[in-house]
C-alpha cells in the first residue's frame, strides 16, 4: 500500500494546504471458461480523496470510491453477473518521526448489492501501513488489510521501493508491484502484476435462481491476478495517463462458507488509468 510524503508545515495565520487525489481505471478482459460458461469481465473504478494538512505532520483523508466488476455470463453459472463497492474514505497520515510515516485508512460502504442496501452488504475494510524512509532511492513499506468479512480477516503485506540505477525503479509495494525504466522524464514503461480482491455479498435471490437456495445473499471472496507490461505518460505535472494489455492470469469467486469456488482461466485484457494529484 503506498503511502505519500508528508508536505512541508505552515505557520498559523496561513491557509490551510489542500490536496486531491482522482483515481479513474477502466478494464476489459476477453471470455474465457469458468465452469460451466465463458465469461468475460468490464471492470471500472472511481476515487477521490481530499486531504487537508492539520499539522506540519498530520493530513486527513476524506473521499468517496466507486467500483463495479460486471461479467456478462447467463444465469446457469455461479459466477455472479455484477459486483460492486460504494463506499466512504475516512482516515490520516501521520509522520511519526523523520523518516517514518504512517497511514491508517477505514472503507465503511455498501459491497455487493449496492441497488438493494441493508445490513448484510454494509463493511468497512480497514487498511493500515508504515513506510521507512531511507533516502530518496530506498523506502521499505509494511501493513495490512483487515476484513472481518473475508476467508482470510487479516492480510499482511511488505513491500519495497528501490531506485537501484538512473533509469531503473523496482516498486515491490502491494497491490501492483512492477519494474520501472523511465524512457523520459514524462514517459515510463514498466512489466507488473495487478492484484484485485475484495469481499462482497451476493443478492438475495442469487441462489435461489441457481438451484442452489444456500447460495441467496451469501458472502464470497473475489481475487484477481493481472500480468502485463504498460507504458505511463505524465501528461501534466498533475495528470499521468497509464494503458497496459496483458492477461488475467486467475480469478476466483470464492462462496467460502458454502464451498463452493468457481475460477477463470486466462484471458486477455486491456486496462487504462489516470491518475491526478493536485
Amino acid at each position: 500500500m503506498a503511502l505519500v510524503a508528508m508536505p512541508v508545515g505552515v505557520s498559523a495565520g496561513e491557509a490551510i494546504p489542500v490536496f486531491h487525489e482522482l483515481d479513474a481505471v477502466l478494464g476489459y478482459a476477453g471470455r474465457a471458461a469458468a465452469e460451466p460458461v465463458r465469461v468475460g469481465e468490464l471492470n471500472t473504478t472511481l476515487k477521490y480523496v481530499v486531504s487537508p494538512q492539520v499539522t506540519k505532520d498530520l493530513l486527513m483523508r476524506f473521499g468517496a470510491e466507486w467500483q463495479s466488476y460486471t461479467f456478462p455470463a447467463p444465469r446457469a453459472s455461479m459466477v455472479p453477473s455484477t459486483l460492486q463497492q460504494a463506499n466512504a474514505v475516512v482516515g490520516f497520515d501521520y509522520q511519526l518521526a523523520e523518516q517514518w510515516l504512517m497511514r491508517a485508512e477505514l472503507q465503511p460502504g455498501l459491497y455487493g448489492d449496492v441497488i438493494r442496501p441493508d445490513g448484510r452488504r454494509f463493511n468497512a475494510p480497514l487498511l493500515l501501513g508504515f513506510a521507512y524512509l531511507i533516502d530518496a532511492d530506498l523506502q521499505w513499506f509494511i501493513g495490512l488489510r483487515a476484513d472481518l468479512r473475508s476467508q482470510y480477516p487479516v492480510f499482511p503485506a511488505a513491500g519495497v521501493r528501490w531506485r537501484f540505477a538512473d533509469a531503473w525503479t523496482l516498486d515491490l509495494q502491494f497491490p501492483d508491484p512492477r519494474l520501472e525504466y523511465d524512457v523520459s522524464t514524462k514517459v515510463q514503461t514498466y512489466l507488473g502484476v495487478g492484484i484485485s480482491a475484495g469481499t462482497y455479498v451476493v443478492g438475495d435471490h442469487f441462489g435461489g435462481d441457481r438451484g442452489i437456495a444456500k447460495l441467496d445473499h451469501a458472502t464470497l471472496d473475489y481475487t484477481e491476478v493481472r500480468l502485463a507490461p504498460g507504458v505511463s505518460w505524465k501528461v501534466r505535472p498533475s495528470f499521468t495517463l497509464e494503458a497496459e494489455a496483458g492477461y488475467v492470469a486467475y480469478r476466483s469467486w470464492d462462496f467460502f462458507d458454502q464451498h463452493v469456488n468457481p475460477t477463470g482461466r486466462p484471458s486477455p485484457y486491456l486496462q487504462l488509468v489516470g491518475h491526478a494529484r493536485f
